[in-house]
């Protein structure tokens, strides 16, 4: 099994739930580390492509778990707790959010890039941030835990995240987004260099 921090703390935000749809699963890893760990009673593993649900349900054989083929939401039937999306871009995971349940469930979201474009979707289609977290494995992850619901962010919330910027542990990977678009910066046209100074002044203010 391919362990990593990622996946350990993906498993670890499930903990205490009962039934975990994984959309997007990839090959099974986080329910697979649930449920071995006892975290929760039953888990769905779904993805798009058939090969790596294949994997996913040779990955969760023996455990409480089945697999189904499904473009997001769309092909699940069976209620649930609490739904992951994690490991894609930020505007698909909005796009499978388009078509989410009504129904009241939990949302782990953990988007590979621009967690700004995501918590400006969630603000304008209903759903509200519970807590933030980010986690260190090679790469900054930014993980959301999310339900239905209003709340109302300004711009300095989008970019820092509402919870996220009162988060101490954070402050390093302020401070990586301040090295990176410092690095930027000479190599963009007026406009956008304005807009990158911007940027790095509102990581600045919480460090």
């Amino acid at each position: 099994m391919a362990r990593s921090k990622r996946i350990t703390f993906l498993a670890e935000l499930i903990k205490g739930y009962n039934v975990v749809l994984d959309i997007g699963s990839d090959h099974g890893y986080v329910l697979l580390e649930a449920l071995q760990k006892g975290y929760i009673t039953y888990g769905i593993a779904s993805d798009l492509r058939i090969e790596p649900l294949m994997q996913a349900e040779k990955n969760l054989k023996g455990y409480h778990a089945k697999t189904i083929q499904s473009d997001g939401f769309l092909n699940i039937h069976e209620s649930f707790d609490l739904a992951i999306i994690a490991g894609m871009g930020a505007y698909l995971i909005g796009e499978i959010l388009d078509h989410a349940p009504s129904f009241d469930v939990t949302y782990i979201l953990q988007a590979n890039d621009k967690p700004e474009v995501l918590r400006a979707y969630l603000k304008d289609h209903g759903f509200m941030i519970l807590d933030e977290y980010v986690i260190r494995d090679r790469f900054d992850y930014v993980v959301m835990k999310v339900k239905r619901g209003k709340m109302i962010l300004e711009e300095k919330d989008l970019i820092l995240g509402p919870y996220l910027k009162d988060k101490p542990e954070a402050k390093p990977y302020y401070e990586r987004k301040i090295q990176l678009l410092s690095k930027l910066i000479f190599q963009v046209d007026l406009k956008r260099r304005r807009e990158i100074e911007d940027l790095i002044a509102i990581y600045q203010s919480v460090l």
